[in-house]
């Protein structure tokens, strides 16, 4: 099997020799593209790892990677949706390979009408067994699917079939794959190329004017990764999408230009790739351009290029269309204390109307490191850390004399971590997305990772979103969604909830991530040739999350694509939004562009004046930033620099590039220049196509005071309504952000009330959404109870800001009395949930009166769309409410078996961790009266309640024990266990929220109940806290220690990936040199040997565990701690909860014990296992 380094540069070797014989000058790659290119429609499904098999979304990005040189372009999609006729009219070839089984009459005569047109199909492995009530299908694939073992094997060419065209020269490979038997062939047109021993294993068909190609390969990652596969598959294509077609695209790939390369010694390889990389030199823009793919019905225009640019960061526009690029030389090392280096902005315009800069001049330089720009006041705001500045020309001669320091908040600990994608929002306020440098706000303290907006004059910082990972991207869409993505395997979020409506606001509800939307973070690039550090073949260094907020391109793009930059991979990956409720789906819709120039570098993207995209090409072979390279990890010894990154020579600071990638067909664009409009003009150009300009018409009336405008921008609400296309009306949205920033959408002014009503009742979901969040912004007591009277809206997003805008109220019985009637409504998805939640908790006394009155009775599951039942604002409520009843609760419990309906198993389980939290056991009576509640609910909630109820003496007369079984079994715990993760990452952790018990060495604290965790298998780390985070430790009423504990894990609640950090930790403590530990517990050591018998089977002989049972090692682990476990798990304090299975096996053996002497003995032998082995 040939590595991807190694078989790459073979087929390079070729090509070239191909060239030396033909020349073919280069306008002609560029002119003939399109006639050139095989446009491939690749059909997956969404099976994931975890779930599925054949898990296309891995395997086609592996041959996307082939595919560049070839000059075919592949379209990856999940569904069947493209089976019509005007679906497949866009593609020359379409690719299968999915696990599905039912195909409708016009999917399957629109694939037959496609093949027998002159269409190419080309079904892999698992195709053939698709569709398998349509004969038709298996007899256009010329056979179908029957059994498989699994081997390891190659395959032969059939006799006769070594100069067939797929075949020429081809020597295949050996492989573990599925061993394919198939039945019902058709024979009929078809020619059998390769063989597993007797079986037909490749072949193709003519059926029509069209080409069928199949091959048998392909089960998984050990096919799929072989660049002999791959070399099949292209000859597949190339031979069924037929003669002319392929003359045309070999015509194309034989025409691209090629790069110079030479060994240098400085080029990260954590890949391992074989050889090494190579250096691969600079080519011009217009090379640069015929070695790019764009989405088909596009092309990529150069704007400006070097030398009238270098490194471009970022860029923005004035409001006369005139582009600024934010230019960084010094990144990412050379960061000056003082703040002046050898960066710039440069202003570059194109005068004469061709679509490429003509002029270029510096309007600011003596910048060092500057990383966002946003057009405010006439002039620009910069993010250049610790500092924001604001600067602006006042003289109109094209250069900065204004540089003003608005605010210095921000970290400098990492440069590629710091604030950026700056934008101006509808709320007229500046938005920002800042990474793990982080960031200081006055109300929440220092942050990182985040979404952000801030004052335009740089006050008033506040934190909106919360992200898993280092942050470099913002997206704002056209109806005031706000949206973000991460540089590394997290590449689209949303949010929905606002992280200052619920920071600080409740004991019970912290705030969490922001929702991650991505059905998968895989990159499509076209060459193997890419350096990553991390998360290969996934986002790694993930830039930028820009909509596409005009309509040049076709309708699907509108509001709906999103943007996000892979540098390290060559491309500008696209995401497709679709609504969720609340929130969002995005789709992965691999690469708007992508290249196999190995400097193409995308890091920021956005909608120009004239509806187009435009892509900053930071053009430069070297991205990684860290962590820092050495021998062992990429191949050389680096050395950090200033701003975090490793110093390489090979970092560029000469090249960069701005591209447009035009839309064809679009309307023609006809410059606009707002810098001298009138108010009338403003106002007018808030129903323009292009959100560009409207946010600029926006910002001058806002930020110039037009209150001029107020009446004009009433009559827009009060008109009758303008919806487009994608149901916006996008003049009434701007509307009502321009009064609002004037001071105008306000219930508190008279004259304002009639255009509001007509906002909160406008045909238009986003409309009467924007108006609820607007009146949330003014605030006053009136604009609440305006906005929360949208509670019934029929849109989930606009009901969500209703929500918060009851939560925002001043508690009232009204209000509560309302939520719990809608209580099993409004949480129609989980983030209407924690909304709901907010609400409830704000009007908290009220709600736990009406709760506590059996005359309100409410239809519907109060379970429903809350991930847990402790999530639920029922079970809160009854906490705070009875933590600080010290005495006995029976009256309480008592009262509650008059209450209607599903809030009885929500408060009674609460019960539970309020006699936790008081430190005691429910007394008999207490146990009796909850007996009585117990009796009145329904199975499910009977178990429910049982699973968490461990050790109490109680009765589950409605619950049958054989569906309980099947329920424990659904719910049983299931420990994740990495074998990967960060150290540097589990140090911090440890720090953070573990020494302080544990100890600095992880040693362990009698003391504080604290055992040693030095040296503990990870597997078995990663379980118990998995199991503190579930609650299957840490809540029986006679663990206290373990209660503390459970407590102790709470840090890791708001964490989305929470068995990463887990990871992180126990591989942490997993690689510390264990601690002696002393011996305290007097035992019989000949006695405790022979109790220490039975233990042999899992922990071993010498006591040093077994990963695979599970049993942890307990030689070296201290002495009290062992004896505190045995004790718990006798008296069944641990290991009760019938969830653990692993607990409950424990719990039987140390039961097995006579006594406390006989516990003492059986640790003291463990102990002198330690000892002896010293």
């Amino acid at each position: 099997m040939k590595t991807i380094n190694n078989y790459t540069i073979q087929r390079l070797f070729t090509l070239i020799l191909l060239l030396a014989s033909a020349v073919f000058p280069l306008n002609s790659a560029l002119a003939n593209s399109e006639k050139g290119i095989i446009n491939l429609l690749f059909i997956g499904h969404d099976k994931r790892e975890g779930s599925g098999y054949h898990l296309s979304y891995l395997y086609a990005p592996l041959l996307n990677q082939s595919l560049g040189r070839e000059k075919i372009r592949m379209e990856y999609h999940e569904d069947l949706s493209q089976l019509t006729a005007e679906g497949l009219a866009q593609f020359d070839a379409v690719m299968l390979y999915a696990n599905y089984d039912q195909i409708t009459p016009a999917q399957e005569a629109s694939l037959l009408r496609f093949v027998e047109q002159g269409g190419a199909f080309l079904p892999i492995h698992s195709a053939s067994a698709c569709f398998s009530k349509s004969d038709a299908y298996v007899k256009l694939v010329g056979g179908r699917f029957h059994s498989h073992g699994l081997e390891t094997f190659t395959t032969r060419i059939a006799p006769g079939q070594e100069n067939h065209p797929v075949l020429r020269g081809y020597k295949g490979f050996e492989t573990k794959d599925e061993t394919y038997v198939h039945r019902d062939h058709n024979e009929d047109g078809r020619t059998v190329l390769m063989l597993r021993d007797q079986e037909p294993w490749t072949w193709v068909r003519e059926q029509g004017k069209g080409r069928v190609f199949y091959t048998a390969y392909g089960h998984d990652e050990a096919t799929w990764g072989q660049l002999e596969f791959h070399d099949l598959l292209i000859r597949g294509i190339l031979w069924s999408v037929g003669d002319e077609k392929r003359k045309a695209n070999r015509a194309l790939a034989k025409s691209l230009p090629t790069a110079k390369y030479e060994d240098r010694g400085t080029i990260p390889n954590y890949r391992k790739v074989a050889p090494p990389p190579q250096y691969q030199h600079p080519l011009k823009p217009q090379e640069t351009m015929a070695l790019s793919m764009v989405e088909k019905d596009f092309e990529l225009q150069q704007f400006v290029a070097e030398p009238d640019i270098a490194n471009p960061v970022a860029f923005a526009w004035d409001e006369r269309g005139r582009l600024f690029v934010v230019e960084s030389l010094d990144y990412p090392n050379e960061l000056r204390a003082d703040g002046k280096g050898s960066d710039r902005i440069s202003m570059c315009e194109d005068t004469d109307g061709d679509g490429r800069a003509n002029r270029c001049s510096v309007f600011a330089d003596g910048l060092n490191i500057p990383t966002g720009i946003v057009a405010v006041n006439g002039g620009f705001i910069v993010a250049q850390a610790p500092h924001f500045l604001f600067l602006k020309d006042t003289n109109d001669d094209g250069k900065a004399d204004v540089r003003q320091v608005l605010n210095s908040v921000w970290g400098i600990e990492d440069t590629h971590a710091g604030p950026s994608n700056l934008r101006y929002g509808h709320d007229n306020r500046i938005w920002g997305a800042v990474g793990y440098s982080g960031g200081r706000s006055e109300t929440q303290g220092e942050f990182q990772n985040m979404l952000y907006r801030m004052d335009v004059d740089g006050r008033n910082i506040e934190p909106i979103a919360q992200l898993n990972n280092n942050t470099w991207g913002l997206g704002l869409s056209e109806d005031f969604e706000v949206f973000g993505s991460t540089a590394n395997n997290a590449p689209a979020w949303h949010a929905p909830l606002w992280r200052k409506y619920v920071y600080g606001q409740h004991e019970q509800l912290a705030p969490g991530m922001a929702a991650k939307i991505d059905n998968f973070p895989q990159i499509f690039p076209i060459t193997h040739n890419f350096l990553q550090v991390d998360s290969h073949g996934r986002y790694t260094a993930g830039s930028g999350f820009n909509l596409y907020t005009a309509r040049a391109f076709p309708e699907r793009f509108w509001n709906r694509s999103a943007f996000i930059g892979e540098p390290t991979a060559h491309l500008l990956g696209q995401f497709f939004l679709e609504e969720n409720g609340s929130s969002y789906r995005a789709s992965n819709q691999g690469s708007l562009l992508t290249s196999t120039d190995e400097w193409l570098s995308p890091v920021y993207s956005d909608v120009g004046p004239d509806g187009q995209l435009w892509v900053a090409d930071w053009y430069n072979f070297i991205i990684q930033h860290n962590p820092i390279p050495t021998k062992e990890s990429a191949g050389f010894d680096a050395v950090v620099g200033k701003g975090n990154a490793h110093e390489n020579p090979l970092r560029d600071g000469k090249h960069g590039r701005i591209y447009r990638l035009v839309a064809k067909g679009a309307p023609a664009y006809k410059p606009l220049d707002l810098s001298k409009a009138d108010t009338a003009g403003l106002v007018a150009t808030l129903a323009n196509d292009n959100l560009f300009w409207r946010m600029t018409a926006q910002r001058k009336l806002v930020q110039e005071k037009r209150f001029d405008s107020v009446s004009a921008l009433r009559k827009i609400l009060l008109a009758e309504p303008k919806i487009d296309a994608i149901g916006l009306d996008v003049q009434s949205i701007h509307a009502i952000w321009t009064l609002q920033g004037l001071g105008q959408f306000t219930m508190a002014d008279k004259t304002n009330v009639a255009a509001i009503k007509r906002a909160l009742q406008h045909p238009s979901p986003a409309t009467r959404k924007n108006a609820v969040k607007a009146l949330l912004e003014s605030g006053s007591p009136a604009d609440l109870v305006a906005a929360a009277a949208s509670l019934d809206d029929a849109d989930a997003k606009t009901r969500l800001w209703a929500l918060i805008a009851v939560a925002q109220q001043k508690p009232s019985k009204v209000a509560a009395q309302e939520l719990l009637r809608l209580r099993t409504q409004l949480p129609s998805d989980s983030w209407l949930a924690q909304a709901f939640t907010l609400a409830t908790l704000r009007h908290g006394d009220h709600y736990w009166a009406a709760l506590n009155r059996a005359d309100v009775a409410v239809k519907g599951s109060f379970f429903q769309h809350f991930a847990t039942l402790e999530q639920t604002p029922e079970y809160m409520l009854t906490r705070k409410m009875l933590a600080g009843e010290s005495g006995d609760l029976t009256k309480t419990i008592a009262s509650w078996q008059r209450l209607p309906d599903q809030r009885l198993p929500l408060m009674a389980t609460a019960l539970l961790e309020v006699w936790r939290d008081l430190r005691r056991e429910p007394s008999a009576s207490e146990l009796k009266a909850l007996q009585g509640l117990l009796d009145q609910f329904d199975s499910e909630s009977q178990m429910v309640f049982k699973l968490r109820a461990s050790g109490l003496a109680l009765k589950y007369n409605n619950v049958d024990e054989a569906t309980y079984a099947k329920y424990y079994e659904q719910y049983a715990f299931k420990p994740q266990v990495w074998q990967w993760a960060s150290p540097e990452s589990g140090v911090v952790l440890y720090r953070q929220h573990c020494a302080s018990c544990h100890g600095g060495d992880a040693g362990g604290d009698a003391a504080l109940g604290a055992p040693a965790l030095a040296g503990l298998d990870h597997a078995y780390v990663q379980t118990q806290l998995q199991k503190f985070l579930v609650g299957l430790r840490g809540t029986h009423f006679k663990d206290v220690d373990g209660i503390s504990m459970r407590a102790a894990v709470d840090f890791l609640q708001p964490e989305l990936e929470r068995m990463r950090n887990i990871s992180h930790l126990s591989h942490h403590v997993a690689k510390l040199p264990s601690v002696k530990q002393p011996a305290t517990v007097k035992g019989d050591i000949q006695r405790g040997a022979q109790y220490f018998a039975t233990c042999v089977a899992c922990h071993g002989a010498d006591g040093k565990g077994n990963t695979d049972l599970g049993a942890p090692r307990i030689a070296g682990q201290a002495d009290w701690y062992l004896l505190k476990q045995l004790q718990k798990y006798r008296a069944g304090a641990r290991g009760a909860d019938p969830r653990d299975v692993a607990g409950q096996q424990m719990a039987a053996i140390a039961k097995t014990l006579a006594d406390e002497q006989a516990l003492k003995d059986v640790v003291a032998y463990i102990h002198s296992l330690d000892a002896s082995a010293q």
